[in-house]
C-alpha cells in the first residue's frame, strides 16, 4: 500500500472516529459529507484512476471544507491528517 493510500485511509478513519465522538450535533452531517468524499477519493486511488479525477475530487473536498466549519475539537486531528494526505499527492 502506498503512502497516499495510507494517508487517505488514516484521514477517513479519523473522520469516522470524530463522527462517533463529536458532541456537536451540527458537525455530524458535515462529517458524513466528508466521509462520502473520502470514500470516493479512496476508491479512485485503489482503482488507479487518472490523476485528474483524483485532483478534481480533492478540489471539491477543499471547497466543501472551506465552506463549512467544524465546531468540535476533533477538527484539529482531521485537518492535520488532511494536510498529510495532500502532501503525498
Amino acid at each position: 500500500m502506498s503512502s497516499k493510500h495510507t494517508a487517505l485511509a488514516d484521514y477517513i478513519l479519523c473522520l469516522s472516529e470524530s463522527l462517533a465522538h463529536t458532541h456537536h450535533a451540527d458537525d455530524r452531517p458535515l462529517y458524513q459529507s466528508y466521509l462520502a468524499d473520502g470514500a470516493v477519493m479512496l476508491a479512485l486511488l485503489v482503482r488507479d484512476s487518472e490523476t485528474s479525477q483524483l485532483q478534481t475530487r480533492i478540489e471539491q473536498h477543499e471547497r466543501l471544507s472551506g465552506q463549512t466549519f467544524l465546531a468540535g475539537p476533533e477538527h484539529v486531528a482531521v485537518a492535520e491528517l488532511w494536510r498529510r494526505f495532500k502532501s503525498t499527492i
